[in-house]
């Protein structure tokens, strides 16, 4: 077998961005090496060879007994699964490619994130790190308090509210049957506020925070995304909030000389003015983050991040253009079942101002522990009136039914 230079890219449960990654990466010339789970992956045909691991029983060795089988001179690593951010950390140090700075063990951790804050001065929230089983409801200095996982955060998994100490015991519980005694979670105050998220790259060490969107009917019983995500943001205190924490991500990137990337970065506006970050994440927002951020600053978190992943320099962003007014729709699931009787994407698409979407049209909800988005839409308006009639269509349309 000949050897051949690749590109690993990390997938697990069908997650990891595979078609885009892989469509930039044959844009560069690159040849893609998908490494996933699933002997049966649906996307092993797009790339040039696909390595087996079991992310949770096996090691490095594995991984890197495959590589060498298949021929495979790794070049790059591409990661955007939260989950294997260990592994890509441990891969690259292995083969001396991006994606093993330093930086990324602190991303790792929410808890290691709001120490380096909470140390350098970015953030006066109240936290405490700790493990399910074990976890000293007593420490707790204030209420109310959001329980998360510490690691493995995506889809808003197990995130829990408790307003007293039997309401955070009971969180405790539920955490600890899930995933175990030995999850490892943060314990913050919980800020009354607005949230949004704040995207863009990180070019020489300066995070650009350049598409940012206002959650305006954020879920607070489940702690979900809901209802419409807008961009631009419609509160001037979002705006402000946002260009602060943008700059204090930006200072945290600096102390950790983190020079290279694309950050997710979600925050809450609390009033008066105050601002606190939620969580950071070493990729680009979910669903359809990339092509409303294609659309609206004309650049790609996926070219970006694999850019990156390639060992070439990322560009410092141009200006958002002023006239830009779009809206995500997300359709969380509130029930356990099979999704059926969904409207049709052509149908959705066809609708005056939807530029995207898409449609889970057999998927089944196992848990509602975590957000199931069976649909989501990308709405477009000239200004804010037409913008909302468009976003009126678009919930007036859809439906689907949960069996």
């Amino acid at each position: 077998m000949n050897d051949f230079e690749g590109v690993l890219v990390f997938s697990r449960r069908g997650a990891g961005a595979v078609r885009a990654v892989v469509e930039v990466l044959r844009e560069k010339g690159r040849r893609p090496v998908l490494v996933s789970e699933r002997p049966d992956d649906p996307n092993r045909d797009l790339c040039d060879a696909h390595l087996v691991i079991d992310w949770d029983e096996q090691d490095l060795k594995h991984l890197v007994a495959g590589v060498e089988a298949a021929g495979v001179v790794p070049v790059g690593i591409v990661n955007v699964v939260e989950s294997l951010m260990a592994w890509q950390i441990a891969v690259a140090r292995l083969y001396g490619l991006p994606g093993g700075e330093k930086a990324r063990e602190t991303f790792l951790s929410k808890a290691r994130v709001r120490t380096v804050m909470r140390d350098n001065g970015y953030s006066s929230l109240w936290f405490a790190g700790g493990f399910a089983g074990s976890f000293q409801v007593g420490s707790v200095a204030r209420y109310p308090v959001i329980v998360k996982p510490a690691r493995d955060t995506g889809a808003s998994r197990l995130v829990r509210k408790a307003d007293t100490p039997e309401e955070l015991s009971a969180a405790l519980d539920t955490i600890a049957d899930a995933a175990g005694d030995e999850m490892e979670l943060v314990v913050e105050e919980y800020i009354e506020g607005v949230e949004f998220s704040v995207d863009g790259p990180v070019v020489d060490g300066v995070f650009h925070g350049i598409f940012v969107v206002e959650k305006t009917q954020h879920n607070e019983q489940r702690h979900h995304d809901a209802g419409l995500r807008l961009h631009p943001p419609v509160s001037a205190d979002v705006t402000t909030a946002a260009r602060e924490l943008t700059g204090k991500v930006g200072a945290l990137c600096r102390d950790l000389e983190f020079g290279q990337g694309w950050l997710h970065v979600e925050g809450r506006a609390a009033a008066g003015g105050a601002v606190e970050l939620v969580e950071i994440n070493v990729r680009s927002g979910g669903g359809l983050y990339r092509v409303a951020t294609r659309h609206a600053c004309h650049i790609d978190p996926v070219d970006v991040v694999v850019s990156v992943a390639l060992g070439q320099p990322s560009r410092t962003p141009r200006d958002t253009p002023r006239d830009c007014r779009l809206a995500l729709i997300p359709f969380d699931a509130d029930r356990v079942g099979d999704v059926v009787d969904i409207t049709p994407l052509e149908e959705m698409k066809a609708l005056p101002g939807v530029l995207d979407g898409y449609v889970l049209d057999s998927y089944r909800v196992y848990s509602l522990d975590y957000e199931n988005f069976v649909a989501e839409f990308l709405v477009h308006g000239d200004d804010a009136a037409h913008l909302l009639d468009a976003c009126r269509r678009v919930t007036s349309a859809f439906s689907y039914r949960i069996a």
